[in-house]
This record gives C-alpha cells, sequence and structure tokens, in this order.
C-alpha cells in the first residue's frame, strides 16, 4: 500500500468517523437541533469559512476522481505486458501466463493445489505462487524447483529480458494418507497366526 492509498484511506476513515459520531449525537438529542441551524447560518454568511468548506468539498470531489482513475478504470482493463517484434508490437494477458504456469504446477506430485497472481511493474514482473502441499516435503528444496521451473518457463515463453521475481506462499500442508488395512487380507511381511486345520496331514 503505497503512501498516497494510506493518506486516502486515513481522510475518508476520519470523515466517516466524524459524520458518525455527529449523526449519533444528533440522533440521541445530545446536539441541540438550534446549534446546527446557527452553525449552518454562521457557514453560510461567512466568507472565511465558507472558503475553507468550499476547499474540502473541491479536495474530496479530487481524491474521488483520483480513486476513480486509479482503481475504477485500472480495474476493469486487462492486465497485459507488451513488447516490440520487427513485425510489430505483441500484447500477452497476464491470464494466459498464470494459466501456464498453474498447469506446470499441476505436473508436481507434490503440489495438491496451486494458484498464481502475475503482476507488470516498472521493476520487472512480480509472480506470487500460493501452493498447497500434499503431503510433508522438504520445502526449501521444492520451492527452489518451482521458482526456478516457473522462471524459466516465462523467460523461454516470452522472452522476458527484464527482472523476473517470483515468490512463493505454502498455504497449507495436507496430512499423508494412511492406508486403510482390509479385514481378512494380509499384508506383506505379515504372519499368519498358527491356525488348526483338521486331517492336516492325512492322505487316503
Amino acid at each position: 500500500m503505497n503512501v498516497f492509498t494510506r493518506l486516502t484511506v486515513l481522510c475518508y476513515v476520519t470523515i466517516i468517523l466524524f459524520l458518525g459520531c455527529f449523526a449519533l449525537l444528533y440522533a440521541l438529542n445530545i446536539i441541540p437541533y438550534k446549534g446546527v441551524l446557527d452553525l449552518l447560518f454562521v457557514v453560510y454568511f461567512d466568507d472565511n469559512l465558507r472558503a475553507v468548506v468550499g476547499g474540502v468539498a473541491v479536495g474530496l470531489l479530487l481524491i474521488n476522481f483520483l480513486l476513480y482513475r486509479q482503481y475504477g478504470i485500472n480495474v476493469h482493463k486487462e492486465k497485459v505486458i507488451a513488447f516490440d517484434n520487427p513485425a510489430g508490437r505483441v500484447s500477452v494477458a497476464l491470464g494466459a501466463l498464470e494459466d501456464l504456469i498453474q498447469r506446470t504446477l499441476s505436473r508436481f506430485p507434490e503440489v495438491k493445489e496451486g494458484k498464481v497472481d502475475i503482476r507488470a511493474s516498472k521493476r520487472g514482473l512480480n509472480v506470487k505462487v500460493r501452493m498447497v502441499l500434499c503431503s510433508e516435503v522438504n520445502i526449501p528444496e521444492l520451492t527452489a524447483i518451482v521458482q526456478d521451473t516457473a522462471k524459466r518457463k516465462l523467460q523461454d515463453m516470452i522472452g522476458f529480458d527484464e527482472p523476473l521475481n517470483v515468490t512463493v506462499y505454502i498455504s497449507k500442508i495436507l496430512p499423508e494418507r494412511v492406508k486403510e488395512k482390509k479385514p481378512g487380507r494380509k499384508e506383506e511381511g505379515e504372519e499368519r497366526p498358527d491356525v488348526h486345520i483338521p486331517f492336516q496331514g492325512y492322505r487316503a
């Protein structure tokens, strides 16, 4: 979360808190009706206060516009990366690359479930891999293989020369399944108990 987002969230939280407290105090008759009218009357006829209220209103409208530009438009815009070929410009959807890495993760027997999120920035591609493991494995070794495989796959597919950062997050490790022994079935290496068989060794 960048500084602009933090300041915006802080501003909106403060405004909502102020309006909520004001409405609550007004509903409980703690703030008198005449006091609200007097405040509105003073703001309306005082040039300095009217200028301050107008400035705050313009600032809020500007913040709303910037938030809409940053989050409203960019959210619906498809995430792509683009590069130039001799014959023209090529754009690749990041969703297609995410599906590619997810299919690659499905080939690992240790990975029960994998989810990939790729984001492009001025510093390169940031790949976040979220995995659920089937059983207890060597996590440093497995994650190193996953990171190297994802990095090489992306570089081979799009020839990306920019920095590529692959982070792995393991959300869950499933327990190993214990094989249930069916009744009456002899497991390998298990000795049967001595059973007395009638007429054993008898020949006609």
